[in-house]
């Protein structure tokens, strides 16, 4: 982890590993390619985004094999005890600013198996996920209440105010969510 508590790009993969054999048994072809799929479509293609080896996962005692002595027998895997702690301990990691695309990642992972955590975890990630984008609007604000006004002059304004818009959108969101649960 980050210095922050946040997830660094390996850490975010053992979250989408551990949380998609949290739903249930995979064999480790399949898995690698859900992790692969899923990363690549909200990441796009990254070299910081190589998948730690299940096969670690697996000396770690995160994951066990159902079957099959070995990764090559293409083997059922399931999550453990301790994969189970481990993957609660990555869902309740912070979230850094949505600046680039792993943080983005990041999100989704926690979104997409947000349903793991207790009701009050969940809550907690919301709430964080809410100050997230409070201080990307207000940094967006800040930047426009800010700028040269030569600068101001041309698109800039106008993206400013539809990206403010976005994080707006994004915290009724989040409080509608919270709402919910």
């Amino acid at each position: 982890m980050f210095r922050d508590n946040s997830l660094i790009p390996t850490e975010a993969l053992r979250l989408a590993m551990l949380g998609f054999l949290a739903e249930g048994p995979k064999r480790y072809a399949d898995l690698a390619a859900t992790v692969r799929r899923f990363a690549s479509r909200m990441a796009g293609p990254s070299l910081d985004l190589l998948a730690p080896s299940l096969e670690l996962l697996r000396f770690e005692g995160l994951v066990a094999p159902m079957d099959g002595e070995s990764m090559e027998d293409n083997p059922a895997l399931r999550l453990t005890d301790d994969g189970r702690t481990a993957l609660l301990g990555l869902l309740s990691a912070n979230m850094k600013p949505l600046a680039n695309d792993l943080n983005k990642l990041v999100v989704a992972l926690k979104l997409r198996f947000l349903n793991l955590l207790e009701r009050e975890d969940q809550l907690v990630q919301l709430e964080m996920l809410e100050d997230l984008y409070r201080n990307e609007r207000a940094r967006l604000i800040d930047l426009k209440a800010n700028e040269e006004a030569a600068i101001m002059d041309g698109l800039l304004p106008a993206w400013l105010d539809q990206e403010i818009v976005q994080a707006e959108a994004r915290i009724a969101w989040c409080q509608e969510m919270q709402a919910r649960l």
